[in-house]
């Protein structure tokens, strides 16, 4: 120990004397191990020669702390043992003597370090958030003051045009729901933009909501630990306070409820009974019963009013709590582009049904207890039977809760698997076609749906069944009671099975609601715990590590990276370095998923610690040092994790061990372009301020001045999702303007110029990267080695490591993999000068390669319209960027030139108006199997509902029939007796009122059978017809839809009609008829009834025809603003790396408040609406009561007891039921609008040629030799565009190999979607061997060509599905298709191999692999045709000789069609095709095209020799 202070004591003094010693010094790895202490040595070393383990001149130290464990040294203990010394470790005290990494400084330096380190400290310097412990919230009533308001019976204040009038609202306003009034009435005059400007009141906002549950939930992880957490308990405390003012409200309801019939209605029937009946006092009694029922109607409105309030709150804040986490992950690790659309779609509606029909439950034990307890004062313990049927409904309420929710596990698993492939299906819709896979696809998603149909049919079956008994609950316990009560010899009057008849009704809703209430909450259960298993994922940390060195911007010391913690999420990991492979062998482990990220790393033991059960990195041992300013090159073969690399000083890959520090702000390029569904200047600015002068710099720098030009409306025409209408190399260009007007330290560049040609490249890499980067730290990532040269450092990687480091001319000199590949290459070269002599080439050509500028094979020809591999491979599943096969769109380049229509893309989406029409319901009826079907589930309806009316109907009846006119003896005395009991055919009337039980009880088990049936039937129709016709669809659908407002009619559409209109719709039957019954059996009883009734119709239909047109509007808007709100979490998932490198989180995240927002405006007021309505119709239903009570009082001397008690009974049931019914009425022809949507795209959408023509199908050999003609074809991409194709004709000989040059925008790109016929001509045909392929089906010709995209896709399969979708061949010829693609060592390194999964975008191989493995998919379609674009972009030249070997050797029998990039392949073509505005300029033999001195051939080839020479 005092050797270890004396040396230090030494060092510091040498510190002191060299003045050229400003920084510490920071040993990265103990030089003697097993050693604690800590060795130290003073020389210097060059860093650029220093290849040791040791990096000079850097200080790394950690950036967070706590600051407690701080030791700070002071001048004064300068010459003690602790002088100048700082502990990275900033969990170790002053008297620990093992410290592995010490800080020198000198004497004058110790102050300023201090004061460095405590406001790193302090989290005033430092790269992590500096966040105190929550604090305690004050429980006052602060926070109460805005909705205390709320208590004000009227309130005065006047709302502002955009605010919502609930923010207003008084306390009566707020029952009754009045301040929507004005809203309705506006609509139905002026259309729903009556109320588009409204903004949703700042309570129901999604950020403070999100923020206070973000609070609760912290709250609940540090209190309880991740996994015992509960999102469940969270929600509660955030809603706690709405939820006990609703119960009271709840409890207010049931109570006026219950004394309604138990008291009021009984005092009635008594008075009545008597026979001494006064008008006035019945009258008064009459107006008691309204005056209750009126107070029930207010309270329970009251109570929807806080359940609504708290569901928004709650989907707002779950939502917005949801997206957050996406933007702080690291990775999605299992989870899907499709789960999470589930979760954020589906899920959120399912919480907040949970919120707004769970509590409903709540007072049904106290109603129990009520009417326990009054019966038993009534009856005695006859009443328990009627208790025990409604008390055993409760533990069958619990079974069928259990089924729904494990039914919904299920289900969900199903559903989530069905979007994930429609998803993927939509995003490569454009390679499905070409490669006519319709069948495959079409096929994989039937058996996905057949799967989730029996799970929905077996939960539908046990919701329909909780549905039909709810009703038949009170009739079961009456039935009972009363035979009970009258077999033993009890004397039942009238006046008592009424009011327990009415009583048991009362009671009905709230069990009528339970089922409901059930499921909802069995629903949200799981749904919470799907939120969990996302808000539990690891997020991503910033390095921990910080460099205070202004010298250097980036350091690696001795750091080991691995992609993810378990096997699914390695597989789902970014464009990486797969190490042949080994990477998916990684180990899960249980203990460490989904632990919290609290824990700062606080050094590199640390970190190994937690980590230690990864195998195999992915990035080993790399040490590496950046000094600011510097452009370092970075080059490799495919998968040897040059983009890990870039990946890991992102911050997105798992730390492993050694110490990583990055010094400034980072811009990044990724390798495959993610670009924005906006402007293309807002894509350029990414939220920057627009600077006109750095602007036009950035744009000029980037070579898209022409492209401006050329645009409709310049940088303002739109983009499409995933840059549709945008070539490869215009979204890579427009990706790295973005990039440079960001103005950032340091520039991560992944292989930035792989989309475009010789001339921008060589533009952009000097007016670019080399100017307007100056001063810049670069990390270019690159295949293309010429460049190289120009950098200030080349790092050369293989295998996860770096293997090369230094200039250029450094590693040139030496014996380094670098050296090698470079001199083969220019070996391989030189063999080549004499076939390219024979074509006529200048002589001087070949001197452009020297051993400094090797990469010939990488230069480009005129074309940026082709296709770069974009998107980065770091970005966690980016589907939808998978659309590309030569274009990545059909809009195609020329698309461009649109300038009559606008920059306007994207089609607004359909929005009907009105009422759902009778097409629409028919669509529905005939899905669901035709009239007859549909007929047959009414009637079992219809006879359900009336076996139950007859019931009480009997009762009355049977009530009436009092004795029979027995005569009964008491002692010596004989009179009639007036007992029900002594009734001769007692057993007749008891048999038939006890059988109308056993017919309800099988009618209930049929109707819900027939009744699942048929709408799942219907359900499923309506999607394989849709999908069919979305198969069928042509290119410019896709082209002009986004995805997200597909998977929106495949998700949240699709769910509806699954389960929401079903339930609905069965409920409005339902209770529609025992309405209809009800009403009949009042105008039985008093036909009086009826004139009073001609009002309340007249009101319900004024309601109707004004109102319930907003209602429906309101659903509408809700559906259509739900789109967007998918669409740009979709986005921002594909692009989540370019989002975190910019800190751009916080825009995206800003931009997904607003539209949640502007979605729950309309989500809020379409259920508020329903209670609008539902208020008032209450109201209706109690008038009703009261005229019923009128015209029993007024007509009572025409009326038995029985009768009038019947009358009221059904009065009563329809208090409750009336608007309930109404509601449902409503939302069922709104729950119909996603019936619409779904006809709109099965009927509407056009649709492209058939894909078989009978009488026009070719031979099975067909093509047999592969001769292709065009004659005078003309073709448009759409019809307001002008033509691509300018009546063109050529003939390509069989098994000739055709290379196709041109400029951006000359038409290469549209002669393969004219072959593949993506677009049918306007005039003009292509044959092929004499066969006019406009005359055959799509199918018989997509099926015979082929196709090598540039893009590479790849499905969520196995390999072996991917190479051989449909089965058709042996392993040995997949084994030898993988060989000669020179990829069959990574897939046999692989555990399953050729069954080894791949996910989704087969983002677990690098784009490099996954070219490969479309090439071997085309090698084993054996066609006589085959067209590539640029296949190999992403492949390094060692792999690209080879595989071009391959495909002349492979493909020798075909006839190719090369959209040509790379002069090697156009030169050993047969022949050349010039293509210039949509024109066939030159065609002819590259020998004597370059023998004419006007040939734009040979123009081309002298401009890349001209660009050569200036390389």
């Amino acid at each position: 120990m005092a050797s270890t202070d004396t040396d230090k004591k030494n060092l510091l003094e040498k510190a002191e004397k060299n003045d050229d010693v400003s920084m510490t010094t920071e040993k990265v790895k103990d030089t003697t191990e097993g050693q604690p202490g800590a060795n130290f040595s003073s020389n210097e070393k060059d860093l650029d020669n220093d290849n040791d383990i040791e990096i000079k001149d850097i200080k790394l130290t950690i950036s967070e702390h706590d600051t407690e464990d701080v030791t700070m040294a002071t001048k004064e203990e300068s010459a003690n043992e602790k002088t100048g010394l700082i502990d990275s470790d900033s969990s170790r005290s002053d008297s620990e003597d093992d410290r592995e990494d010490v800080t020198m400084a000198t004497e004058s330096d110790v102050d300023d370090r201090i004061e460095d380190m405590t406001r790193s400290l302090l989290g005033l310097d430092v790269c992590g958030e500096f966040s105190p412990e929550s604090s305690v919230h004050r429980k006052t009533f602060r926070r109460y003051k805005k909705a205390m308001k709320g208590v004000i019976p009227i309130r005065f204040e006047k709302t502002k045009k955009d605010e919502f009038p609930v923010e207003k609202a008084g306390c009566f306003s707020l029952m009754t729901f009045g301040w929507q009034t004005s809203l309705m009435w506006n609509i139905y005059r002026k259309g729903i933009d009556a109320i588009k400007d409204l903004c949703i009141g700042e309570s129901e906002k999604a950020k403070p909501n999100t923020d206070r549950l973000a609070r609760i939930w912290s709250d609940e992880l540090k209190k309880r630990g991740p996994q015992k957490a509960s999102l469940t308990r969270a929600v509660f405390v955030f809603m706690k306070t709405r939820l006990i003012f609703a119960l009271l409200c709840l409890l207010a309801t049931v109570a006026l409820q219950f004394a309604g019939p138990a008291f009021v209605l009984h005092r009635l029937l008594s008075y009545l009974n008597s026979g001494d009946v006064d008008i006035g006092v019945g009258i008064g009694l009459v107006v008691a019963i309204t005056v209750t029922e009126f107070g029930r109607t207010l309270f329970f409105s009251h109570a929807w009013h806080f359940n609504y309030a708290s569901g928004v709150r709650v989907r707002a804040a779950t939502q917005g709590l949801l997206f957050r986490k996406i933007l702080k992950l690291r990775s999605l690790e299992d989870k899907t582009v499709g789960e999470i659309v589930n979760l954020l779609g589906n899920d959120s509606q399912r919480i907040f049904e949970a919120i707004s029909i769970g509590p409903l439950m709540l007072p049904g034990p106290l109603v129990l207890v009520m009417g326990l307890i009054y019966m038993l004062f009534l009856i005695g313990p006859w009443s328990l039977i009627a208790m025990g049927i409604f008390g055993a409904f409760y533990p069958v309420m619990y079974f069928i809760s259990f089924l729904t929710n494990y039914y919904r596990r299920k289900c969900i698993v199903v559903t989530d698997k069905r979007v994930r492939m429609m998803n993927e299906l939509l995003t490569c819709i454009k390679l499905i076609k070409m490669y006519a896979w319709e069948k495959s696809f079409a096929k994989a998603i039937s058996v996905i749906r057949a799967e989730e149909r029996g799970i929905l049919e077996k939960g539908a079956y046990v919701q329909s069944i909780s549905t039909a008994t709810a009703p038949i609950v009170p009739v079961m316990g009456a039935v009972f009671t009363f035979l009970a009560y009258v077999l033993t010899g009890n004397e039942l009057t009238a006046v008592k099975a009424f009011t327990i008849t009415a009583v048991l009704n009362s009671m009905r809703f709230t069990l009528g609601v339970l089922p409901f209430s059930v499921k909802a909450l069995a629903d949200a259960k799981v749904s919470f715990k799907r939120y969990k298993s996302i808000l539990l994922m690891d997020e991503m940390t910033p390095h921990p590590w910080q460099v205070f060195n202004d010298k250097y911007a980036l350091v690696l010391n001795h750091t080991t990276f691995k992609w993810d913690k378990d096997s699914t999420a390695e597989k789902n990991g970014k464009n990486k370095s797969k190490d042949k492979g080994k990477a998916s062998k990684t180990k899960a482990s249980n203990g460490l998923k989904g632990r919290e990220e609290l824990q700062t790393l606080k050094d590199s033991d640390q970190t190994n610690e937690d980590v230690a059960f990864v195998d195999t990195p992915t990035l080993q041992d790399l040490t590496l040092v950046a000094e600011k300013g510097k452009l370092i090159g970075i080059c490799g073969s495919v998968g040897s994790g040059k983009s890990s690399l870039l990946s890991a000083v992102l911050g997105r890959m798992l730390h492993v061990s050694g110490k990583v520090a990055v010094q400034g702000s980072l811009a990044y390029v990724s390798q495959q372009a993610w670009v924005m569904n906006t402007t293309v200047r807002d894509n350029i600015l990414f939220g920057e301020t627009y600077d006109p002068d750095r602007y036009a710099a950035v744009v000029e720098s980037c070579a898209l001045l022409q492209d401006f030009s050329d645009f409709v409306d310049g940088d303002q025409t739109e983009i499409g999702e995933r840059g549709i209408n945008l070539s490869g190399g215009q979204k890579q260009r427009i990706s790295l303007a973005r990039a440079v007007y960001s103005n950032k330290d340091i520039y991560l560049l992944d292989d930035p110029l792989s989309a475009v040609d010789i001339h921008i490249g060589r533009h952009i890499f000097s007016e670019c990267i080399m100017k307007q980067l100056k001063g810049k730290t670069v990390l270019f990532v690159t295949h293309q080695l010429q460049y190289l040269s120009n950098c200030d450092q080349v790092i050369f990687m293989r295998d996860g490591k770096i293997t090369d480091t230094g200039t250029h001319s450094e590693l040139m000199k030496g014996d380094t993999e670098y050296a090698s590949l470079i001199k083969m290459f220019y070996t391989q070269e030189k063999e080549k000068e004499a076939s390219l002599d024979n074509i006529g080439r200048p002589k001087s050509l070949h001197k452009q390669f020297s051993v400094d500028r090797p990469d010939y094979f990488r230069q480009r020809t005129l074309s940026s319209g082709s296709q770069g591999s974009q998107g980065s491979p770091r970005t966690k599943r980016d589907p939808l960027r998978q659309m590309s096969v030569m274009s990545n769109r059909t809009v195609s380049v020329e698309e461009e030139e649109q300038k009559p229509t606008g920059g306007k893309l994207i089609v607004a989406e359909e929005k009907k108006e009105g009422k759902v029409g009778w097409p629409v319901y028919r669509t529905y009826i005939k899905a669901a199997g035709g009239y007859i079907v549909s007929g047959l589930v009414i009637l079992t309806f219809v006879v359900t509902i009336a076996s139950q009316s007859f019931a009480s109907w009997w009762l009355s009846y049977w009530l009436n029939q009092g004795s029979g006119n027995t005569t009964i003896t008491v002692g010596n005395e004989t009179f009639i007796s007036k007992s029900v009991s002594d009734h001769p055919n007692l057993h007749f009337y008891t048999t038939v009122y006890g059988c109308s039980v056993a017919v309800m009880i099988v009618m209930t088990a049929l109707r819900a059978f027939v009744f699942m049936k048929a709408t799942l039937r219907a359900s499923s129709t309506m999607h394989n017809d849709i999908f069919r016709k979305m198969m069928a669809s042509p290119m410019k659908f896709f082209d002009t839809t986004p995805v997200g407002r597909i998977i929106n009619r495949f998700s949240s559409d699709l769910d509806e009609i699954d389960v929401r209109l079903p339930a609905t719709s069965e409920m409005f039957l339902q209770n529609m008829l025992m309405i209809l019954f009800a009403i009949g059996i009042i105008a039985y009883v008093s036909p009086w009834f009826l004139i009073a009734l001609v009002p309340l119709v007249l009101c319900f239909l004024a309601l109707d025809v004004v109102f319930t047109s907003g209602v429906r509007e309101l659903m509408r808007m809700n559906s259509i603003t739900k789109s967007p709100v998918i669409s740009h979490v979709t986005a921002t998932v594909q692009g989540i790396s370019t989002v975190h490198a910019y800190g751009k989180t916080d825009q995206f995240l800003d931009k997904f408040n607003k539209l949640l927002d502007k979605n729950t405006g309309y989500f809020y007021l379409f259920y508020c609406s329903n209670r609008w309505l539902g208020f008032r119709l209450n109201l209706m239903s109690t008038v009703v009561v009261g005229i019923t009570g009128l015209c029993i009082v007024l007509t009572y001397d025409k009326l038995t007891p029985a009768l009038a008690g019947l009358a009221f009974s059904f009065a009563f049931q329809m208090t409750g039921l009336f608007q309930f019914t109404i509601r449902q009425a409503i939302e069922s022809e709104a729950k119909f609008v996603a019936v619409q949507r779904l006809q709109h795209y099965s009927e509407d959408v056009e649709s492209e040629a058939p894909a078989v023509v009978k009488g026009h199908r070719p031979a099975d050999d067909w093509p047999e030799s592969g001769e292709i003609k065009f004659e005078k074809y003309k073709m448009r991409y759409r019809d307001n565009l002008p033509l691509a194709l300018k009546g063109i004709g050529f003939t390509i000989r069989a098994k000739e190999k055709i290379g196709i040059v041109g400029r951006s925008g000359s038409g290469k790109s549209s002669l393969g979607v004219a072959l593949f016929r993506l677009v049918e001509p306007v005039s003009g045909t292509i044959l092929i061997d004499g066969v006019d392929i406009t005359q055959i089906g799509l199918e018989d010709l997509r099926s015979r060509l082929a196709i090598i995209p540039q893009d590479p896709v790849l499905f969520v399969g196995t390999v072996r599905y991917n190479l051989d979708p449909f089965s058709k061949h042996k392993d040995s010829e997949l084994w030898d298709a993988l060989e000669k693609c020179h990829v069959k060592d990574t897939i046999s390194s692989l555990e399953l191999k050729l069954d080894h999964m791949v996910v989704e975008n087969g983002e677990n191989f690098s784009v490099g692999e996954r070219q490969l493995l479309c090439m071997a998919r085309a090698l084993l379609r054996n066609s006589k045709i085959l067209m590539l674009d640029e296949a190999t972009a992403a492949i390094d030249t060692e792999t690209d000789a080879l595989v071009q070997k391959t495909i002349k050797e492979a493909f020798a029998e075909c006839t190719m069609l090369i959209i040509a990039h790379r002069l090697n392949t156009v030169l050993g073509c047969d022949r050349i095709l010039v293509m210039e505005e949509g024109k066939v300029v030159e065609y002819g033999r590259p020998k004597d095209l370059m023998a004419s001195k006007i040939s734009k051939f040979k123009a081309m080839l002298e401009a890349v020799e001209k660009q050569h020479e200036q390389l």
